[in-house]
């Protein structure tokens, strides 16, 4: 299986420039993270909830007064279409790092891939394999 099967199409999104805020308001629609785009939709950096109270509520910092530039997590690694899941998986877990934009051939962020969406993936596998063992050992009986 691919990354492009099981990860978010939908992504939140800000230019560097933008204000904190807007992040924020970005993830109250219930995304854990906002990627930061240039204008050919090539990833620039992430900003986490966990960044915005850590960099900029912890240090007693204005959202509103401060750009996206000043507080993502720049270069961030990324996954791409079409590599394998648990090459992905793999690579996640030694960077310490719960999502990754995924990006095209040519760069572009298509997606995000997080922990959560590897998750599900594995408890549905790992249900269907159990699934069918119950149903051998029955035939074998």
């Amino acid at each position: 299986m691919v990354v492009q099967t099981i990860m978010t199409r939908r992504v939140a999104a800000v230019a560097p420039s933008d204000k904190l805020e807007k992040a924020a308001r970005l993830m109250k629609e219930d995304v854990g993270c906002v990627l930061v785009l240039d204008e050919e939709r090539r990833p620039l950096g992430i900003v986490t909830d966990r960044d915005i109270v850590l960099r900029v509520l912890g240090a007693k910092r204005d959202p509103s007064q401060v750009r996206v530039e000043e507080v993502m997590s720049p270069t961030p690694k990324t996954a791409r279409t079409f590599e394998p899941v648990l090459v992905t998986a793999r690579r996640m877990a030694q960077e310490g790092v719960r999502r990754l934009p995924v990006i095209d051939e040519d760069g572009h962020v298509v997606g995000l891939i997080s922990v959560d969406d590897l998750l599900t993936l594995f408890i549905t596998e790992l249900s269907n394999v159990a699934a069918a063992i119950a149903g051998a050992s029955r035939l074998v009986q």
